[in-house]
């Protein structure tokens, strides 16, 4: 909510500078090696005077997100991503204007096409993607997306007589980590997503991972409360939940997962906590 708050005040400023002059590309776009895309937007709360970088880096269902404090102006952006690169950049403006509009709706952003140059270094964590780059395009479709997850709503049902189920874990530890396993009905195809955060000095890490598989990958029986995981890469191995009289539950297995810079992630043990409710999922958002 602190990131979406910071997004939507940015927004707002960019639309007022915008009837005055040209601002410069909320963000910029590059492809990485292994598949992966970067991007990156900078932003500065209004509210407080903070600014931060937000580097997503995606590939096929994959997704690490590295927040960290940066030294960001009307034209420059400055920021330490301590092992696994640097930005230091500033904005060469093209006096070309470029509009784009949310796909929720709402007011259209105006902005220079222009390029950020200087120094954009990545390397993730055990080589899973990398980029070194002088200069990028500006853009504004990742700043415009996140604006939009903050208001599509939610996307489950839950409760009530739905044919689905909905089994979720969470534990919490160094790190918070998730792990949700999802089906319409059983006879639907399931679906699993994974997150892990952390905090590394200054820097705050997200990964998730999302996954498809065959029905058979999860099956569950709400009444007597049991269910069982068997999910496709990047996972490994296979989890059982079992809900006990008087409402406490197992959780057990050896289920892993690999997130991109942080592979074999233990999801059972521990103090992890399991549950499990009717839901289903609307086809009308991702997963």
């Amino acid at each position: 909510m602190v990131v979406l708050a910071i997004l939507v005040a940015a927004l707002a400023s960019t639309n007022s500078a915008a009837a005055e002059s040209l601002p410069p590309a909320p963000g910029f776009r590059l492809r990485a090696s292994n598949g992966y895309s970067l991007r990156a937007i900078a932003l500065s709360n209004p509210h407080n005077g903070k600014s931060a970088v937000y580097v997503f880096v995606e590939h096929r269902g994959a997704t690490v997100l590295y927040a960290t404090p940066a030294v960001v102006t009307e034209s420059t952006v400055k920021a330490d991503l301590g092992a696994v690169g640097k930005i230091d950049l500033h904005f060469v403006p093209s006096g070309k204007p470029r509009t784009e509009r949310p796909e929720c709706g709402g007011k259209p952003i105006t902005f220079d096409r222009g390029r950020y140059e200087g120094v954009i270094d990545f390397e993730g964590e055990h080589g899973y993607s990398k980029v070194h780059a002088t200069s990028a395009p500006g853009e504004g479709k990742l700043f415009l997306s996140l604006v939009c997850s903050g208001v599509s709503g939610g996307s489950e049902g839950r409760g009530g007589h739905s044919p689905g189920a909905r089994l979720a874990v969470q534990s919490m530890g160094r790190a918070e980590i998730q792990f949700t396993a999802m089906k319409n009905s059983p006879s639907r195809p399931a679906r699993f997503a994974a997150s892990i955060h952390e905090k590394r000095g200054k820097m705050e890490i997200g990964r998730a991972v999302e996954v498809s598989a065959p029905p058979s990958a999860f099956a569950f029986e709400i009444p007597p409360g049991v269910a069982s995981v068997d999910p496709p890469a990047p996972f490994a191995g296979r989890a059982v939940y079992h809900r006990r009289r008087g409402g406490s539950s197992t959780w057990s297995g050896n289920l892993s997962v690999d997130f991109p810079g942080r592979p074999d992630v233990r999801l059972t043990g521990g103090s992890a906590h399991a549950s499990l409710e009717r839901a289903v999922l609307n086809p009308g958002y991702p997963f």
